[in-house]
């Protein structure tokens, strides 16, 4: 006779939080659909599913979170509370703001199955070891371009899947037992990694940065932002890859390198020019925003990824065995990056409860009276921005809550394209100097040194010598377009 396992004799008991956990799961791909759905058709049935959908997300995740996202989530709820104890209408302001949230959660989840997508692939690592084995005096730009490019699809995967290449190739044996030269070949590729990541803000249409800023200036588009965006980001790899010459060590006479092909990396390119062309032409032909177009092209490109992936298991179209991978592993692919979905949509959900207590008028006339107009304005939001990284604020907080509470730039001299940028290039800056952010103490993990001895020992001078640089390009931009 089958003797009845424990579960089983208590399933009861079981069962109900079993079901929970797994329906919980399912929470965010709900809130995800329900919102493209709005988004796509404007049907309000849809947001009524996305808002408990991602309230459900919420309550399960909520242990889980890290540090900063646990302060989001408390300034949500305690921003919920006074807004409801003090604002005369509440509840239109509550689900404005809530919707804010489904947007901002819904493109993290996107970016969550694109990265599924790349990390299953071959080809990512193949162009990974060809990026990593360049000889020194290409290693700069290869690593640091690399980085930025895998950034693009893999987010802050691609600081995971490089940190554990450069760990793995940068050996005593591999440096001819010398020391000395092991730890300058790991503090060039490092710092070539931390920086070329951190230029994702001005370059890439499909992150966050990007998002927040044409999600709060709907007057804006991307390729407005790129004549000033893109030389910024020229000049700071340029000024980069000086200095990793400047004052890197001579090299060994005589020493040769084979580098590997970079055919692979070619490949590796060829998706991201189809993810981001997709999104950029879905734009016009839907008659949607940049920011509704990533969140669209984001998740059907990697379901097309996954599935050209499982095609080599037993032939077919590995359509269904995708589509069973994604059902199967829910729960894990969208808890994975439960604390950036809280500090994103948190950040955009207490924005909306402030601004409508802002009195705009006052605000301008304020500006006006301390001369804060034009470029001055734009450096100053830079500088602020800066500022709040370095104690913990992370860019996602601090861009959003300038933006709602800025007056119109134009009405203050002062070009909407710049103010942008200028946002942007602070945001890059925040994630190369502020030590409280996850991709320096990820960086600073791989080498065994303190944030604050990457951010400011090995990085301190390219900072330095990047801000004047964009201050530049901005005077430029404003002269141009103000």
């Amino acid at each position: 006779m089958r003797v009845p396992s424990h579960a089983e004799t208590n399933g009861d008991l079981i069962r109900p939080s079993l079901l929970l956990y797994r329906a919980a799961g399912y929470a965010m791909p709900l809130c995800m659909i329900a919102t493209l759905l709005h988004l796509i058709t404007d049907l309000s049935f849809a947001s009524w599913l996305a808002r408990p959908a991602l309230v459900v997300y919420l309550l399960m995740q909520a242990r889980h979170l890290t540090g900063m996202a646990r302060v989001v989530l408390v300034a949500t709820v305690a921003g919920s509370a006074a807004t409801i104890m003090s604002h005369p209408e509440p509840v239109p302001l509550l689900l404005q703001a809530l919707d804010r949230f489904c947007f901002f959660a819904t493109f993290m989840a996107s970016l969550s199955l694109l990265r599924l997508a790349a990390l299953r692939s071959r080809l990512i690592r193949e162009a990974g070891h060809a990026l990593i084995h360049q000889k020194p005096s290409w290693r700069y730009p290869a690593i640091s371009m690399g980085t930025m490019s895998f950034g693009i699809i893999l987010n802050i995967g691609a600081l995971s899947l490089f940190g554990t290449m450069i760990q793995k190739g940068n050996t005593l044996r591999s440096a001819g037992g010398d020391e000395a030269l092991r730890a300058a070949r790991e503090r060039r590729m490092i710092l070539a990694m931390l920086r070329g990541f951190a230029l994702t803000p001005l370059t890439s249409p499909l992150g966050i940065a990007v998002v927040v800023l044409l999600s709060s200036m709907p007057q804006l588009t991307w390729p407005m932002l790129l004549p000033l965006a893109l030389p910024i980001a020229a000049v700071m790899m340029l000024t980069g890859w000086w200095l990793d010459w400047f004052q890197g060590p001579p090299l060994a006479p005589g020493s040769k390198r084979v580098r590997p092909s970079l055919r692979p990396l070619a490949r590796f390119s060829l998706i991201v020019v189809a993810i981001t062309a997709t999104a950029l032409l879905l734009s016009p032909i839907g008659n949607m925003g940049l920011p509704v177009a990533v969140l669209i092209a984001c998740p059907a490109c990697a379901f097309v990824w996954l599935a050209s992936q499982r095609t080599r298991l037993a032939g077919g179209t590995g359509t269904a065995r995708a589509g069973m991978l994604v059902w199967r592993r829910s729960a894990q692919i969208f808890a994975a990056n439960r604390s950036e979905i809280v500090i994103l949509g948190g950040s955009a959900f207490v924005g909306a409860l402030i601004t409508p207590w802002v009195d705009i008028e006052l605000l301008n006339a304020w500006l006006v009276s301390t001369g804060l107009q034009g470029l001055g304005l734009a450096v100053a939001a830079m500088f602020l921005t800066l500022a709040c990284g370095q104690f913990g604020l992370n860019p996602i907080i601090s861009v959003t809550l300038i933006l709602s509470l800025l007056p119109d730039p134009q009405a203050l001299g002062l070009a909407p394209e710049v103010l942008a940028v200028a946002l942007m290039s602070a945001w890059t800056l925040s994630m190369m100097s502020s030590p409280f952010t996850t991709i320096l103490l990820m960086v600073s993990n791989f080498c065994g040194r303190s944030p604050y001895f990457v951010a400011w020992r090995w990085n301190g001078l390219y900072y330095l010598l990047c801000i004047p640089l964009i201050i530049a390009v901005l005077a430029i931009g404003q002269a141009l377009l103000g």
